[in-house]
């Protein structure tokens, strides 16, 4: 083996776990607004579970603009794998449609997303299911997001369901 052969595999060999790194902390990086909590979500008002608990009745928040976003889910407190009954009060707002984005916050779930009819102005009805979670709680933030726009959305109810 040539010495310049030798040579460039020694400077591979420490460059290696120098590049490793760099392209880990460029990945979580560009990932890290769906890894935070509230990361892509700097104007949203987001409702947690100390402040209102969605397992023991609707959850009413007032935005910034003074319109108030009510959510209720039902059966109580709320069961995984089964069917829930969605009711959504928007106030003021009356978009043609709303999708409502049930994420996990502690570990990435999978997509769900419900779309949510306008039963009258600015009031919308569903259906939804919380996936089974392998821990015994698991925090949900559900999305509301008129016309099913992420940017449009400006209010987020957390709450915690238990096995």
């Amino acid at each position: 083996m040539r010495r310049t052969d030798m040579n460039t595999g020694r400077v591979m060999g420490r460059l290696a776990p120098w590049v490793v790194g760099v392209l880990a902390l460029a990945a979580l990086w560009v990932w890290a607004d769906r890894l935070l909590p509230g990361g892509d979500q700097a104007g949203m008002v987001v409702l947690g579970p100390g402040d209102c608990d969605l397992n023991l009745h609707a959850c009413t928040v007032e935005l910034p603009s003074g319109q108030k976003v009510s959510l209720d889910l039902q059966p109580r407190p709320m069961p995984t794998l089964q069917p829930l009954e969605v009711r959504l009060d928007l106030g003021g707002l009356d978009p043609e449609w709303v999708e409502l984005d049930l994420a996990g916050v502690e570990m990435y779930m999978g997509f769900n997303r419900s779309r949510l009819e306008r039963v009258a102005p600015g009031s919308y009805r569903g259906q939804t299911i919380l996936p089974v979670c392998a821990s015994e709680a698991m925090t949900w933030a559900a999305t509301v997001l008129p016309g099913g726009v992420q940017e449009q959305a400006e209010v987020q109810f957390r709450f915690v369901t238990r096995r």
